[in-house]
């Protein structure tokens, strides 16, 4: 088994640089990208089902928009003119469905079935497909206009309008509606600025850090780490009550309201009973508030998604794990050059070991922290 390398490359994510030729104000990258398409994808998809009443598989589309990135790993970032530049489309396109598979084959066989479909198959012709495809699209166009808002490369405004024209022939009607409502301001834009913009909430404030990190990017393993887990659970270890959308949903969004009350640091927050508590009711309210911008039928998905996220129940106490396996991840990247991280990532390792007893979290011991640790990292 690979699951370790699986796992690094989920890391790596946040090191495939997007845009960067153009020098956009905001540096961009694949995990940031990949969580912004998620969390359009938990949108799109409530709006399919509840304003359109159109069937749509929600886990499906979450999840493809979650890693169909992932062959960029082992790509690199390619520039879209290159991409469609018809001496070399086809082999970079039947390059990277082949690395898709080979990043298929790092994981266990009874999670490859599911994996196949969210990388290999992300971008397919299925009506799925065609609307992780619009979803893209979309996020480029949202990331165009922030740039273009900034007065940055005029690359970036002409790109808005050429993005927007292609979003307009797009037939998936949630689609359509997002662009109208981001076009007709506040409300779902709103809503979308806080999506955009978790990529500028730092973490890991007051701490010397050699690998940089974001709440957008972190917010992309977390979900990658939820839905390993689950599906590790599901298939391999049998827990079939395991909502998988529902987990991976809140591990998406999870710190969202984060981009209203900024990153406090987890000590601090939870200094006292009382310290603790008051966070959770500031928290509970900023999430309540952010959802209020959207439409009525969102209100009770993305409550249990952003104003509960850790619930009292298995698939809060599984985000609760990808949370702090992700702080295991980010102290064992940072302690290698910079002792200062090395107290954190044994109080890491030590609650993650004295809290859970999940099969999950006793398959990342046994088997994955050990390839992370010894062996990946120094390929």
């Amino acid at each position: 088994m690979k699951n370790g390398k699986f796992t690094n490359t989920i890391i790596r994510m946040q090191f495939v640089p997007r845009w960067s030729e153009h020098a956009p104000r905001f540096e961009d990258n694949a995990a940031s990208h990949s969580f912004r398409c998620a969390a359009i994808a938990i949108l799109a998809g409530l709006a399919e089902e509840k304003l359109f009443g159109r069937p749509v598989d929600k886990l499906k589309l979450l999840t493809r928009s979650l890693w169909a990135d992932l062959s960029h790993t082992m790509t690199g970032s390619i520039k879209h003119v290159t991409k469609k530049e018809i001496h070399v489309t086809e082999h970079i396109r039947a390059l990277e469905h082949e690395l898709s598979k080979e990043i298929v084959s790092c994981l266990s066989k009874s999670l490859r079935a599911f994996a196949y479909d969210a990388i290999v198959n992300a971008q397919d012709d299925t009506d799925t497909g065609r609307l992780v495809e619009a979803i893209d699209t979309f996020d480029a166009f949202l990331f165009c206009h922030r740039e273009a808002s900034y007065g940055s490369n005029p690359f970036f405004r002409s790109k808005v309008q050429e993005l927007r024209d292609k979003i307009a022939g797009y037939e998936q009607p949630s689609i359509g509606w997002l662009l109208a409502e981001f076009e007709k301001g506040e409300g779902v834009r709103d809503f979308l600025g806080y999506i955009m913009n978790l990529d500028t909430v730092q973490r890991w404030n007051g701490s010397y850090n050699l690998v940089p990190d974001n709440d957008a990017t972190h917010s992309f393993r977390v979900a990658s780490l939820a839905l390993f887990n689950g599906l590790l659970e599901r298939e391999r270890f049998g827990l079939a009550h395991i909502d998988l959308y529902r987990l991976v949903s809140k591990s998406v969004l999870h710190d969202l309201p984060e981009i209203v009350s900024g990153d406090v640091v987890s000590h601090f927050k939870h200094r006292n009973p009382v310290m603790k508590h008051a966070f959770e009711q500031y928290e509970r309210e900023t999430a309540e508030a952010m959802i209020a911008k959207l439409p009525e039928p969102f209100g009770e998905a993305l409550a249990d998604m952003m104003a509960n996220p850790k619930s009292a129940d298995y698939e809060g106490e599984m985000l609760d794990i990808a949370d702090k396996l992700d702080a295991l991840i980010k102290a064992g990247l940072e302690m290698r050059n910079n002792p200062h991280y090395a107290e954190t990532y044994y109080d890491q390792l030590t609650t993650i070991q004295h809290r859970f007893e999940n099969p999950c979290v006793i398959f990342f011991l046994a088997y994955i922290l050990h390839d992370l640790t010894y062996s990946n990292f120094n390929k």
